[in-house]
């Protein structure tokens, strides 16, 4: 049995922990650069704001209702998370965090599924304060179905869909474009079979299902009949890791875009580090401004293989500075760049390589460590390499920003 845990609102009811005014109005959370809406309140989706639309259009009707716009406050989101996840894995063994604000659990086959849920959403909201929907089924495809009628739910948000006559009526009632593990192209190849909804796709004959669209969507065809094809992940090791941002403002000359680039090399380095990985190559890219239509337009990228595994910034600096030197060209305004750490793998395998020695690795590795626990310590960039700047760096608009309440000293809440 499987039950999946879905902060709900999360990015709005992270800000509402510390800011209670903010409770039954409308509210919506804003992209990079304050573009467009990535997170609603209920009060906000009653007003028709509907998700990735540009803010600008709506700001006018919206304000005028009330309503509050914030920026997205990264290091919040990032934290209320990890707490909720600390919360999950301390209930629940077998623990799969599908984003930042999901989690597949495995349950012990039991007739008290419903109060297990109901205990720990209660929980969750006692003690971070963040409201959950738990959907509980026999597969993980039957538990996204399950959460979505759990989220309609006024109270109590926890929903158990074991019954078969009900896993039918729900699949009657949904398109398979909406079935978790179907996308655009397949339910475009199953509409032309005659199969629409979800409980036809249900009771499709698998071996049809499998020579026509392949194993995966048979497995979704078992999972929607209560037969668990799709097993836990471990998403702990990421296989590839990236860090980009567009700019608040376009940026021509090359110190600037290196010294920008920089630091997404170093965030990217801590992320490799934190879970304790190793990385052989970075690509590095950048691109101007897509809507400047009367300005030059250019995008390019490069990837520089290092000689050996590694988790050092120094070397993925350098490789950075080699890559970049490779694709920029003068007179283009830039206005994105980032970078990709790849071929990931775990610092504790064997390397197999003739062209630097283990002892090499180890030492690079214990300095870093030395790194990452001074800025731990003493607070970000504290120690900080040469071609980086001072100081935190921001290359994007957040005008209507919240505090960091639980990540800055400077920025904790007050209590009158």
């Amino acid at each position: 049995m499987f039950a999946l845990i879905d902060c709900d609102n999360f990015f709005v009811s992270c800000e509402r922990i510390f800011q209670p005014k903010l409770k039954n109005i409308p509210v919506v959370v804003l992209s990079n650069n304050d573009g467009c809406v990535v997170a609603r309140s209920a009060e906000a989706k009653a007003l028709g704001v509907t998700m990735a639309c540009p803010f600008f259009k709506i700001e006018k009707m919206f304000r005028a209702q009330g309503g509050v716009a914030l920026s997205s406050n990264y290091e919040l989101y990032a934290d209320i998370s990890k707490r909720v996840m600390s919360l999950i894995q301390q209930e629940f063994q077998n623990l799969e965090i599908y984003s930042i604000d999901e989690a597949f659990v495995e349950l012990k086959s039991s007739d008290r599924l419903y109060e297990i849920g109901l205990k720990f959403h209660q929980k969750i909201l006692k003690e971070v304060g963040v409201s959950v929907s738990i959907g509980i089924a026999p597969t993980k495809t039957l538990c996204k179905l399950a959460i979505e009628t759990a989220k309609k739910m006024p109270k109590d948000k926890v929903f158990v869909l074991t019954d078969e006559a009900k896993i039918s009526e729900i699949l009657k009632q949904t398109e398979v474009i909406d079935i978790w593990g179907i996308g655009k192209n397949t339910a475009q190849k199953l509409n032309f079979m005659g199969i629409f909804t979800g409980e036809e796709l249900r009771l499709a004959p698998c071996g049809l299902i499998k020579k026509s669209l392949g194993i995966n969507t048979e497995k979704t065809v078992l999972e929607l009949n209560r037969f668990a094809c799709l097993e836990m992940e471990n998403h702990s090791q990421q296989k590839s890791i990236i860090s980009s941002r567009s700019f608040e403002k376009e940026i021509s000359q090359f110190n600037a875009l290196e010294q920008i680039i920089s630091e997404f090399v170093d965030s990217a380095c801590l992320r490799l580090r934190q879970q304790h990985s190793l990385a052989s190559g970075i690509i590095v890219f950048i691109a101007s401004n897509r809507f400047h239509i009367s300005q030059q337009q250019y995008q390019n990228s490069f990837l520089v293989p290092l000689p050996y595994p590694t988790n050092n910034t120094a070397k993925f600096l350098q490789a950075m500075k080699f890559g970049l030197t490779q694709i920029f060209k003068d007179g283009i305004f830039y206005k994105r760049a980032g970078v990709t750490l790849i071929d990931i793998q775990d610092q504790n395998l064997k390397q197999q390589n003739l062209l630097f020695s283990s002892e090499q690795n180890l030492k690079e590795q214990k300095l870093m460590s030395a790194f990452d626990e001074i800025n731990a310590k003493l607070g970000k960039k504290t120690l900080y390499f040469g071609i980086q700047k001072s100081g935190q760096q921001y290359f994007i608009k957040r005008q209507f920003k919240s505090r960091n309440y639980t990540t800055s000293w400077d920025d904790l809440a007050i209590v009158h």
